[in-house]
């Protein structure tokens, strides 16, 4: 019986690929695919990564802390997709935060941009836990690209830095702002900033209002929670950009 592809174990592998070639893995996915899932020599494995596309491989042999594959063939072609989703957002107690990390892969984001705002709770972050997080579920939706986690920086540094050529949306509760679904997008490259669990400032909200680059958007009348109002930015973010790219 034929193993379905979408069946097989897939793995994110950072360095190049080709046909024929033969690879060791890292020592935790080794473990994953050995201790975990039991596979054994002879079984299929795909790895992939944005600049060189997926393949399938088959385990070649299985050491104490390293399993080695034989590349086969390519079964994607690297895409082509100019899109790009940049999130700022605040960091969010750790359950939140993870799903936030999870359903962001999941909906498109290409670039994480964590911000301390006024009013954010959680002060910190794990960027190994969270990098961890992101490769692990760009290799469960079936994504090439693995999104790039920018450094912790404040809400007016995380400006100072902002690439300037890329509008922000700027989600501000309580405004007459046009609502996000109604924007006009002029670009594949695109930001979505969400405050934090307490709101942005008005002190914040009038840094925002200065800058070019930004474009105060509204969600909506209802109060959403931090992680919601992501999950629905980005609904409409991904909807509008990936419509876009097929006119195109």
């Amino acid at each position: 019986m034929i193993e379905k592809i979408h069946n097989i174990p897939r793995l994110f592998y950072g360095l190049p690929i080709e046909n024929g070639q033969s690879i060791v893995l890292a020592e935790d996915q080794s473990h994953y695919l050995k201790n975990v899932l039991r596979r054994d020599i002879g079984d299929s494995v795909r790895i992939f990564n944005s600049v060189h596309g997926e393949w399938l491989g088959h385990i070649t042999a299985i050491g104490k802390k390293s399993v080695a594959l034989d590349i086969k063939k390519q079964i994607r072609t690297p895409e082509t997709n100019t899109v790009e989703i940049h999130l700022v957002f605040s960091p969010i107690k750790k359950d939140r935060n993870d799903m936030l990390i999870e359903k962001a892969v999941e909906l498109g984001v290409t670039h994480f941009h964590p911000v301390l705002f006024a009013r954010s709770i959680v002060r910190d972050i794990k960027p190994d836990r969270i990098t961890a997080q992101i490769i692990e579920a760009a290799e469960q939706c079936e994504r090439l690209s693995v999104p790039t986690l920018y450094p912790l920086k404040d809400f007016k540094k995380a400006l100072n830095y902002w690439d300037k050529t890329i509008p922000l949306m700027a989600a501000i509760e309580r405004t007459d702002a046009i609502n996000l679904s109604q924007v006009d997008l002029k670009t594949l490259k695109t930001g979505l900033c969400i405050g934090p669990e307490g709101g942005i400032t008005p002190e914040e909200i009038d840094l925002l209002n200065t800058q070019k680059f930004v474009n105060p958007v509204s969600l909506g009348s209802n109060i959403l929670r931090a992680e919601t109002a992501v999950f629905y930015g980005l609904s409409l973010l991904s909807s509008k950009l990936n419509g876009q790219t097929q006119e195109s």
